[in-house]
This record gives C-alpha cells, sequence and structure tokens, in this order.
C-alpha cells in the first residue's frame, strides 16, 4: 500500500482529475498527500541590478512567493472538505522536474500522481516534458492522469477498473507487474497483461510451411503469460491475457485499451533519454502523450543487463520501453 503521494500542481484548476485520483487512492491505503507546488519567482531574479531594481525584486519576489502560498493552501482547504486523508503543502523552487524529484526522494514518496495539463508554474515548461523528465529522473511510479473527453462531464471515473499491462517479454517489463497489482487492489481492478506480437519472417530452417508463422509465436507467448497471469490471481486479482499483432507498438496498445474501455494503461520504461531515446524509440512516452486513457509508468532502479533471463529471447520481441 501507499504511504506517501505526492501531487505537483500549479493551482490552475487543471489537475483537479489527478487530486481527485490522488485523495481516493490515499483514502484507501491511509496515505498521505503532498501537494507541490514549483514556484515561478525565478523569473524575477532577471530584474536589473541596480539598488532600487534589487529591492523591487525583493518586493515583488516575496509578493508572488505570498500569492502562490495562499493558492496553494487554499487548494489544499478544499481538498480536506472532500476527503478524510491528511493532506500537506510545499513550495519547492529550481527547475520543475529537478524540483518535484528532489522533493520526492527527500520525503520518501512512493506515488506520483500528476495530471497531463498547466496554465501557469508548469506552462513554463511543456506539461508533457515535465512529466516525462519526471519519469526518467526517479524510480517512483508516476500515475499519468488524463483529462476526460467530456466538456460537460470533467471528472475522472471514480475508480480504475480496468487496466491494460503490456509486457514484451523482457524483465524490465515485467517489474510493472507487482507495482500495478498493488493500484488494482486498492481500486478492485481487473487486469489484461497485452503483449503485441511483432511481423516478422522466420528463417526457412524455422519456418513450418504448414502453419501461418504466428502460431508457433502464439503459442510462445501464451506459455509466457499464463505464469505471470496465475502469480497475479493468487493476489487475489481477476486477470486475463491477450495477444494482438502489429507494427505499431504503441499504437495497437492504445486501441486494444479504447476497445477494451480501459481505464489505465500500466508500463514498465527503462527511462532512455537523447540519443538513445531517438535510436530506440519510447512506446511509453508515446502512450503519455497520445493515449486517451490515464498511464501509470515505473521507470526501475536497476536496468535489464544482457544477462537477465528473457524467455523470448529466441524471438524478435517488440521492445515496451
Amino acid at each position: 500500500m501507499y504511504k506517501t503521494i505526492m501531487v505537483p500542481t500549479d493551482c490552475s484548476g487543471f489537475d483537479r482529475e489527478a487530486m481527485r485520483v490522488a485523495l481516493r487512492l490515499a483514502e484507501h491505503s491511509k496515505a498521505k498527500v503532498h501537494l507541490v507546488r514549483v514556484s515561478g519567482t525565478n523569473a524575477f531574479l532577471g530584474m536589473t541590478g541596480s539598488a532600487d531594481g534589487l529591492a523591487l525584486s525583493a518586493e515583488a519576489l516575496q509578493m508572488e512567493l505570498d500569492t502562490e502560498l495562499e493558492e496553494l493552501h487554499a487548494v489544499a482547504a478544499e481538498c480536506r472538505v472532500h476527503t478524510t486523508a491528511d493532506v500537506t503543502t510545499a513550495i519547492e523552487t529550481g527547475p520543475v522536474p529537478d524540483a518535484l524529484a528532489g522533493y520526492a526522494r527527500r520525503h520518501d514518496v512512493d506515488l506520483i500522481v500528476m495530471s497531463t495539463h498547466g496554465r501557469s508554474g508548469f506552462a513554463r515548461l511543456s506539461m508533457g516534458s515535465v512529466t516525462d523528465s519526471l519519469i526518467r529522473a526517479t524510480t517512483i511510479p508516476v500515475l499519468v492522469v488524463k483529462p476526460p473527453r467530456s466538456y460537460l462531464n470533467p471528472q475522472v471515473g471514480n475508480s480504475f477498473k480496468r487496466i491494460v499491462v503490456p509486457l514484451d517479454g523482457s524483465a524490465l517489463a515485467e517489474q510493472i507487474l507487482p507495482r500495478v497489482a498493488t493500484l488494482a487492489e486498492l481500486d478492485g481492478a481487473e487486469l489484461t497483461l497485452l503483449y503485441v506480437l511483432k511481423p516478422h519472417k522466420n528463417s526457412p530452417e524455422q519456418q513450418d510451411p504448414t502453419l501461418p508463422w504466428w502460431e508457433k509465436d502464439i503459442a510462445t507467448v501464451e506459455a509466457y503469460l499464463l505464469p505471470m497471469a496465475a502469480k497475479l490471481r493468487r493476489r487475489g486479482l481477476t486477470v486475463s491475457s491477450d495477444i494482438i499483432i502489429g507494427d505499431d507498438v504503441p499504437e495497437r496498445i492504445e486501441h486494444f485499451a479504447r476497445c477494451e474501455k480501459a481505464d489505465l494503461i500500466a508500463i514498465a520504461t527503462h527511462g532512455r533519454g537523447g540519443l538513445s531515446r531517438m535510436v530506440h524509440g519510447s512506446v511509453t512516452n508515446a502512450l503519455t502523450k497520445s493515449a486517451r486513457v490515464s498511464v501509470f509508468v515505473f521507470h526501475p532502479a536497476v536496468k535489464e543487463t544482457a544477462s537477465d533471463p528473457k524467455p523470448l529471447a529466441d524471438r524478435k520481441v517488440a521492445a515496451v520501453a
């Protein structure tokens, strides 16, 4: 269960869905909720260096901080009206992703819940950029709450009922399982373990001309998913598995989640950045930006190595993250 849940906020109201989710999970797990705002006062530091300018900067800086703190306290007070969870507040300074990651580490945060929209504060950076940077900078699960598509009903559901968990045969991808199991237990959600099978040409000695290429691979994947589903069922969870075929892994995952009316996609990521991300691509990054449903992301502290066991190492595997 969770003990400390952090909700980054800019107090603009665009993160209300994330707050609702965080408060619900906090009540179920008796966790504390930390509302954390990154101050926008750094902008004042670029003012003139004259004595008058410095005085003005200090005065303007304090006024801005007072306003931000007042807004944050107002949001916390409203949250306390709607929850029995313990809600605290904090204002941090510095680059947004670094400030949030630092706060999370110092306060032993075990879940970060955030929205994908921001107007002030976070608007200094793309919210998607903040989310992406925070995921790569921490090893804390990040629940990215997507806003509802209905303008007239601006609320997320009362709980996550169906969660899709993409796997690819790697030890890294499997590290999402205990984390998403905790979330599923809190919300009573059903899990679907999903494998995207990428088309490929078998070598002549491997290919059976009497069978379509995918039949052997599907049998291999089914044997891989079976014990994982069984282990989760022993925790009392409702679990199913499915295999779909396609080249565009994030598109296939999103399409499956949409067709199954899933509330959440849960996925592990290697947290690559820079050139490595350009070379390998990132299913996780694509899903956090384009998926219509919320995304639960975990960046493991220990990355998969060449010596890690890979149940499907003898076949071409779709890279999840």
